[in-house]
């Protein structure tokens, strides 16, 4: 310290820089790459969910600034000593792939798909829409295969999972060029065995309500809309999925 002076309410503190940098150069030199390191995670864990990409979208600026801050979080929490885990919560699964696979049935080309898989099924998605609005046929097809692939059908989960792992395959490419690695890739999929515990859970709560053969959480106390737990013809939604990978 060079010197400390009290100037009215403030108590002014000279660092005297030389010293300092002498000192934190004589650290680093030590310290080497554990300079900056701790403790004080010791014993605790952090869960930090980032990048979470849509399956058969583009990834995207969005998703690329949150894989970069993510990561940091990650190292910097590692670096104090914590126990971090990485989730790459995946956007894999929703109606979007009634739609995609509704899509693919009627106009899609295999070549096409292995050509070049995120931007044909993109493509492809992008269509469905253009087409859902002269035909609106499409989008009760698409809510079918849907359900179908929440009720297993072969068929609807094969496709699916031929766009997941196209899919898959492309981010980590993107992934293994930034050097980012993740613990755990469950996207929404993972949690659909556990939405009827999830359901139920909030049901012994007393917090469901029937409405026009949906279950909702009436929010209106809350000046919030409905949050829609199951549609009518029984097909969950991105909040159920939430719901469950939280608990």
């Amino acid at each position: 310290m060079q010197k400390i002076e009290a100037r009215g309410p403030y108590l002014n503190f000279f660092v005297d820089r030389k010293q300092l940098t002498r000192q934190l150069l004589r650290e680093i030199q030590e310290e080497k790459n554990n300079y900056g390191a701790s403790t004080e995670g010791e014993g605790k864990t952090v869960v930090i969910d980032f990048s979470a990409p849509n399956i058969a979208k583009p990834f995207g600026i969005g998703h690329l600034r949150s894989t970069v801050i993510g990561n940091a979080l990650y190292r910097i929490y590692r670096f104090q000593g914590y126990r971090v885990a990485g989730i790459n919560h995946l956007g894999d699964w929703g109606t979007q792939f009634g739609k995609l696979i509704v899509a693919y049935k009627k106009w899609g080309e295999e070549e096409a798909l292995e050509k070049d898989p995120i931007g044909y099924l993109y493509q492809l998605y992008v269509a469905f829409h253009q087409k859902a609005k002269t035909e609106p046929g499409l989008e009760d097809e698409a809510r079918s295969w849907f359900k179908a692939l929440e009720d297993g059908d072969e068929e609807a989960l094969s496709l699916w999972r031929r766009f997941k792992d196209l899919s898959l395959e492309e981010f980590k490419r993107i992934y293994d060029y930034l050097g980012i690695h993740f613990d755990s890739y469950q996207g929404e999929s993972f949690y659909n065995d556990r939405l009827g515990q999830t359901i139920s859970f909030l049901q012994e709560k007393g917090l469901v309500k029937e409405s026009q053969g949906a279950l909702i959480v009436d929010l209106e106390a809350h000046g919030l809309p409905p949050c829609l737990l199951r549609k009518k013809d029984g097909a969950t939604l991105y909040i159920t999925r939430d719901l469950a990978a939280a608990i």
